[in-house]
C-alpha cells in the first residue's frame, strides 16, 4: 500500500533527523547571565554601559565572611585569615584581595607619610588598642567588620567584564581553596561564585523535570488508554519534540538558562495535548468499524485544522512574550514557539507513520472506556445545562472577587528571591546583609555641571560629604567609597591617624595642606576606579541590603528630593545606576507590556474564531472562559501576596496559551455538527461527549505535567508549576460548565442548508 511506503519513508527521514539532533545535544551549554535581564535598548542600560567604561563595573568582586565562634580578635583566627588572603592572591584572574588583616592607615609624621597595620596579627597584646582603633573607623564596620566583632569579610577584585568562562574558572578555583581552611563559617557571594551554583542547580533541575515529566506522562497515558501502546506511541512523539528543540538551541547557540529550564516540561505537555485529541479521536472511528486507513484520514481531516490552530494560538501566546524588553523573556518565547510547531509537525508526520504502520490496538476493540465515559459527560452536560442561572451567577462573582484580588497585586522583586530561605547560596547572600551592609550593589554617578569646575575643589568635597552622610544615614548604602573618604584619609592622616579627625576639614585652609597627599593620590591608581573626564566626573560606590524593588524606588525619589531641596542639582548632575537599578527597572514596565501581549493574544483568539464562525457572538463567547481563569489566578496572587516580577510575568502566558487549545477544539467540534445541520443542542451534545471527554484527559495530563515544577528548588519555576496547574484546571472548568451556558443562552447559529 502507497499509505505504508510513505509512513516508512517518514520514519526513515525522521531517524536521520533524530540522529543528527542527538549529536547536538552534547553541545549544549547551560548559562545565567542576569545582565541578560537588563531592558533592552533602554537609555539607563546605554548609560550604565557607559558608565562601567569609565570606572569598574559594580559587579567584579567576590566576597568571602569568615566567622569565628568568639572575637575575631584572636590570634589564631587572624593568622589564618592572613593565610587565606596569600592564598586568594594566587587566584586566577583575581587583581587585587583587600583583607582585615592587611588594612592600614596612613599617617604623616616628620619624616614624611607612613602606613600603620589597623592589626598587629603577631602581636595579640596590641589587640585591645587595635580593636578599639578599628571601632571609631565607622567605613570599616560593616565592611571588613561585623558590628558584633564575630566576623570579617575579604574583597576579591576581580578582573573585569569576565566571561562566563573565566568566571567559572575562578569560583571553582576559589570553593576548592576554601576547603583547605576550618574556619567555623565560611561565606561567599558575588557575581561569579552566584553564576557557577545558578547553572549546577539547572543542570541538575532539568534531568528532574524530564524524568518526573515522563513519569508522570506515563501514569496518566496508562490510566487514560489502559494498553502500552496507549502509552509508548505518545511518549516517541513528546519525547523527539524535546529532543529537536533541544538541538535547534544548541545550534544556534541558545544556552539553558533559568526559564529555559522548564521548556522540556511545556513541550512534553503541550505536545501531549494535541496527541491525546488525534488518538482518541482515531480510536473512536476504529470503533465504529473504520479501516485504519480511513480512521486516520477521518481524524486528521476533522482534527486537523482544529490541531493547526491550537498549535497556532499557543505559539502566538508564547511569542506576544516579544513585546517584553527582557532578552531571556523574549528567547523563551521563541524557543517555546518553535517547540510548539515541531509538536505539530510530529503529530502530523511521525504520529500517523507509527499508527499506520502498527497494528490495530486492542484497545480499539475494548467499549469498557467508552462506557466509562458516555455517562459521565451525559451527567456533566446534563448538571450544566440545568444550572444555566447558577453558573452564570457564579462567574460573575469570580470575576468581581478576582477583580478585588488583581487590585492587591504589587510589582516588586529582589535579587535572589529565586532562591528559597533555607537554600545555601541564600543563607550566605542574608549572612553578609545582616553582618555587614549587603552584597546589593550600588551605584550613583556624579559630574560637575561646569567642565572646568576639579570634583577636588573644596567647595565640591563639602556638598559631595553631605551627599555622602545622606547616602549612610538615609539610604542604608554602606561599604561606601568615593572621593570623600580619600579626603577624610588624608585629614586623618595629617592628624596622626587619630580617628576623631576622619573628616572633611572645616576650613579651606585646612584643606589646602592635604592637596599634596591628595595630588599624590589622584597621580597614583588609588583613585582611578573613582573619577574620570579630567576629574569632573566621580562616582559613588557600595553595597546595601536588598530591600527589594518597590522599597528601593521609594529610597530613590527621596534621594532625588533631597538633591533638590539643597540646591546640589544646581551645580552637579546626579544619576543612580548600576545592575540592580536596572533588574528593578525592568518590573516597573513588565505588567505593561504583559498586559500589551495578552491584549495581542485576545485579539488572535478572536480573529480565529471570527475565522471559523464569521460571528461576533461566538468571538465574545469564546473569550469569555479564557479571560475568566486569567483573571482569577490574577485574583489568587493579590490574596497569597505573590508580587509580578520576571518570574511570575511568564504565567499568564504560559496559561493562555495552553488554556485556549481546548476552546479551539471544543469550537472546532461543534462547527462540524452544526455544519451537518444539527441543532444547537443536539450539536452541543456530541461535541461535550466527544470532545469533552478528551478535553478532560488532555486537562489532567497538562496540570499533572505543570504540578511535576513544584519540586524545583527555583521559586520562579515553583509559581510557574502551581499557578499554572490551577490556571489549567479553571479552564477546564470554564469550558465544561460556562462556555455550554453562554453558547445555549446567547448563541443562535444560522441554519445550514443540506444538499
Amino acid at each position: 500500500m502507497k499509505e505504508k511506503k510513505l509512513a516508512k519513508r517518514t520514519l526513515l527521514l525522521l531517524g536521520i533527523i533524530t540522529v543528527f539532533a542527538a549529536f547536538q545535544i552534547p553541545k549544549l551549554q547551560f548559562n545565567y547571565d542576569f545582565e541578560k535581564f537588563f531592558p533592552q535598548g533602554d537609555e539607563d542600560l546605554k548609560f550604565f554601559l557607559d558608565y562601567r567604561q569609565k570606572f569598574t563595573p559594580d559587579t567584579d568582586f567576590i566576597l568571602v565572611g569568615l566567622e569565628n565562634e568568639t572575637s575575631v580578635f584572636n590570634q589564631e583566627f587572624l593568622q589564618e585569615v592572613e593565610r587565606l588572603t596569600d592564598t586568594l592572591e594566587t587566584l586566577p584572574f583575581t587583581n587585587s584581595v583587600s583583607s582585615p588583616t592587611r588594612l592600614k592607615s596612613l599617617i604623616v609624621g616628620p619624616f614624611g607619610p607612613i602606613e600603620v597595620p589597623y592589626i598587629h596579627v603577631s602581636k595579640p597584646e596590641l589587640y585591645g588598642t587595635d580593636s578599639a582603633r578599628i571601632y571609631q573607623s565607622p567605613d570599616l564596620i560593616g565592611s571588613f567588620f561585623s558590628t558584633d566583632a564575630r566576623a570579617v569579610s575579604l574583597l576579591i577584585n576581580t578582573a573585569p567584564r569576565m566571561t562566563k568562562d573565566d568566571s567559572d574558572v575562578l569560583a571553582r578555583a576559589l570553593l576548592k581553596k576554601l576547603k583547605n581552611f576550618e574556619f567555623y563559617n565560611i561565606r561567599t557571594a558575588g557575581r561569579m561564585t552566584g553564576q557557577l551554583y545558578y547553572i549546577t542547580k539547572m543542570q541538575t533541575e532539568l534531568s528532574l523535570f524530564i524524568s518526573l515529566s515522563l513519569i508522570i506522562l506515563i501514569v496518566f497515558l496508562w490510566i487514560s488508554f489502559r494498553s502500552f501502546w496507549g502509552v509508548w506511541v505518545p511518549i516517541a512523539v513528546v519525547l523527539l519534540t524535546g529532543l529537536l528543540l533541544l538541538a535547534a538551541m544548541s545550534l544556534t547557540g541558545k544556552p539553558i538558562d533559568v526559564l529555559t529550564a522548564i521548556l522540556p516540561t511545556i513541550l512534553f505537555v503541550v505536545g501531549i495535548s494535541d496527541i491525546v485529541h488525534i488518538i482518541s479521536r482515531y480510536l473512536e472511528e476504529l470503533r465504529n468499524g473504520l479501516s485504519k486507513t480511513q480512521a486516520l484520514k477521518i481524524t486528521f481531516k476533522e482534527i486537523g485544522l482544529a490541531t493547526f490552530l491550537t498549535s497556532f494560538t499557543t505559539a502566538v501566546g508564547f511569542l506576544t512574550l516579544l513585546t517584553v524588553s527582557i532578552g531571556p523573556i523574549q528567547e523563551f518565547g521563541i524557543y517555546t514557539s518553535i517547540g510548539v510547531f515541531l509538536a505539530f509537525f510530529l503529530a502530523f508526520t511521525l504520529l500517523p507513520a507509527i499508527l499506520m504502520l502498527n497494528k490495530k490496538p486492542d484497545i480499539a476493540s475494548n467499549q469498557n472506556n467508552k462506557l466509562f465515559w458516555y455517562p459521565k459527560m451525559h451527567w456533566a452536560l446534563r448538571f450544566t445545562l440545568s444550572n444555566r442561572k447558577s453558573i452564570l451567577i457564579g462567574s460573575l462573582l469570580v470575576f468581581v472577587v478576582s477583580l478585588v484580588g488583581i487590585s492587591r497585586i504589587e510589582v516588586d522583586n529582589f535579587l535572589l528571591e529565586d532562591l528559597s530561605d533555607g537554600d545555601p547560596h541564600k543563607k550566605d547572600f542574608v549572612f553578609f546583609e545582616k553582618k555587614f551592609a549587603g552584597v546589593r550593589p550600588f551605584e550613583l554617578f556624579v559630574k560637575t555641571k561646569d567642565s572646568t569646575n576639579n570634583i577636588f575643589n573644596y567647595d565640591n568635597v563639602v556638598q559631595l560629604n553631605k551627599v555622602n552622610q545622606y547616602l549612610k544615614d538615609e539610604y542604608k548604602a554602606g561599604f561606601l567609597v568615593s572621593i570623600v573618604n580619600f579626603v577624610k584619609t588624608a585629614n586623618q592622616a595629617m592628624h596622626g591617624g587619630k580617628p576623631q579627625f576622619y573628616s572633611v576639614p572645616e576650613t579651606e585652609i585646612e584643606y589646602q595642606k592635604l592637596m599634596p597627599i591628595i595630588s599624590r593620590m589622584e597621580k597614583s591608581k588609588q583613585l582611578e576606579s573613582f573619577i574620570a573626564n579630567n576629574a569632573t566626573e566621580m562616582r559613588f560606590t557600595g553595597k546595601m541590603e536588598d530591600l527589594g524593588g518597590k522599597t528601593i524606588k521609594q529610597y530613590n525619589q527621596k534621594f532625588y528630593q533631597f538633591l533638590e531641596k539643597e540646591g546640589l542639582n544646581n551645580k552637579y548632575e546626579f544619576k543612580l545606576t548600576g545592575t540592580a537599578l536596572l533588574i528593578d527597572k525592568n518590573n516597573e514596565t513588565l505588567a505593561g507590556d504583559m498586559m500589551m501581549g495578552l491584549v495581542i493574544a485576545f485579539l488572535v483568539i478572536g480573529f480565529i474564531m471570527g475565522f471559523l464562525y464569521k460571528s461576533p457572538d461566538i468571538v465574545i463567547i469564546a473569550l469569555i472562559p479564557n479571560i475568566l481563569p486569567l483573571l482569577l489566578i490574577g485574583g489568587v496572587m493579590g490574596f497569597s501576596g505573590i508580587d509580578l516580577k520576571v518570574s511570575t510575568s511568564i504565567i499568564f502566558t504560559i496559561a493562555f496559551g495552553i488554556a485556549v487549545d481546548d476552546t479551539i477544539h471544543f469550537m472546532s467540534k461543534l462547527k462540524l455538527e452544526l455544519n451537518k445541520g444539527k441543532s444547537l443542542l443536539y450539536a452541543l451534545k456530541r461535541t461535550y461527549i466527544s470532545t469533552g471527554k478528551a478535553i478532560v484527559v488532555t486537562s489532567i495530563i497538562l496540570c499533572s505535567g505543570f504540578i511535576s515544577l513544584v519540586f524545583s528548588t527555583f521559586a520562579s519555576t515553583f509559581y510557574v508549576g502551581v499557578l499554572v496547574s490551577m490556571t489549567l484546571l479553571f479552564a477546564v472548568l470554564a469550558d465544561l460548565l460556562l462556555l455550554p451556558v453562554l453558547l445555549v443562552n446567547f448563541y443562535k447559529p444560522k441554519k445550514v442548508k443540506l444538499s
